[in-house]
């Protein structure tokens, strides 16, 4: 049932980009509402990017805290911190927390997020194993390297980079596995990957490509090395970057439609009436028009917001998601959108000058997608472009040519 009160009741799982977006949207638009947020953290909401930041020492945890609870209790928005919510129950508009409390709902949103994937390899189990996705795992990050001397790092993804170049810092002596042959596979092709791989190592860390992790050695029940083909890397932690999976399982039990995440319409609805879904978890719909996974920050929020304004029936659409990273990485700014490995009948302009590097990739005169590494001016402009997929007219092909050798 729903709960029936002169007031709308709110409740949000998930205090991160998306969940916090949310609540301080719903308090914008319905300053009465009763908006809560069920988080199974205990520091309220924080900067999953900074992280890294946190490692290198270059930030404190008090840094990466952009809304405290008692920021958001200021705001009128109850948080329930350290709690989980082990079912929802669509029937009767209602969630159960772990020790039995049962939360009522006008309107639910599902801002699960994602979990690290860890691999399932022998010594996994060992102290010494990490995944970087939480403030509390950051923090146990940073008290095991107080006492290390090496660490390897498998996946040459974004938080895995990240991190290592971060342990670098530390002084740690530390090696990249990577299982594809570049970095950054998901963002980069060949070309770009090559000069960030060059940057990575004149940076001091070892990076491994077409290299996959076999086991974990321990001895005392601790890291003390990993096997990768037929070497062994001595090192005192491990820290586990390979991807993540989104926290779907609350929406499966409860039978809401699932894809590759919690499918949502236009609106952000799920296909049960009242449960909206944003964020990691949320299956969306691009630019293009196709069902896909999100991820980031900046979707994120621009979910979050979108979910509260049809939540509180005010009708938004959501445009569509672009895939898209903006980040410096060993001293090298780079911009990526849309598809960046050209597939067939697409039109690749690209040009090169030592670090600096720029690919445009068109279909029938549509900008699909566009990579900037060292000189990244001109990515707002092409992220407009790219967004509303307006055509490149003749007479503008010129323009676009010329970009590439700013």
């Amino acid at each position: 049932m729903k709960t029936g009160k002169a007031r709308p009741v709110y409740v949000i799982i998930g205090q991160g980009a998306a969940g916090a977006a949310a609540a301080n949207e719903l308090k914008r638009l319905e300053n009465e509402a009763a908006v809560t947020i069920v988080s199974n953290e205990q520091e309220g909401f924080y900067s999953r990017i900074d992280l890294p930041d946190l490692i290198s020492g270059k930030r404190e945890a008090q840094d990466a805290l952009l809304q405290t609870p008692a920021q958001f209790r200021d705001k009128g928005i109850h948080c329930l911190a350290g709690e989980q919510v082990i079912r929802i129950s669509p029937d009767d508009h209602s969630v159960e927390l772990t020790a039995g409390r049962r939360l009522y709902y006008d309107k639910l949103l599902l801002a699960t997020g994602a979990r690290p994937v860890l691999p399932q390899l022998p010594g996994m189990e060992a102290a010494g194993v990490f995944s970087l996705w939480t403030m509390e795992q950051a923090k146990a990050i940073l008290l095991a390297a107080a006492g290390a001397k090496a660490a390897v790092v498998i996946g040459a993804g974004l938080i895995g980079i990240k991190t290592a170049l971060a342990l670098h810092q530390r002084g740690l002596r530390v090696t990249i596995l990577e299982q594809m042959d570049r970095v950054l596979p998901q963002q980069l092709d060949e070309a770009g990957a090559e000069i960030l791989a060059t940057a990575i190592r004149a940076g001091g860390v070892e990076l491994l490509t077409n290299t996959r992790m076999e086991t974990v050695e321990t001895s005392g029940g601790r890291v003390t090395g990993v096997h990768a083909g037929t070497q062994l890397i001595v090192c005192d932690m491990v820290i586990c970057a390979i991807g993540v999976r989104p926290d779907t399982e609350l929406a499966r039990t409860a039978g809401l439609a699932l894809g590759a995440g919690i499918v949502t319409d236009q609106f952000l609805q799920t296909s049960e009436a009242d449960i909206y879904a944003a964020g990691d978890a949320a299956e969306v719909l691009d630019v293009f028009g196709q069902q896909t996974m999100s991820a980031g920050w900046p979707a994120a929020v621009e979910q979050g917001i979108i979910a509260a304004r049809n939540m509180a029936g005010v009708q938004a659409q959501y445009p569509g998601y672009l895939t898209q990273n903006s980040v410096e990485i060993a001293g090298i700014p780079l911009v990526s959108a849309g598809t960046i490995p050209a597939r067939d009948g697409e039109e690749i302009l690209s040009w090169q000058n030592g670090n600096t590097y720029r690919k445009l990739v068109l279909t029938n005169n549509r900008l699909q997608g566009f990579l900037l590494l060292g000189d990244i001016r001109e990515a707002g402009v092409l992220a407009w472009v790219l967004a509303r997929q307006r055509p490149i007219v003749p007479e503008n092909s010129l323009h676009y040519a010329k970009l590439l050798e700013l």
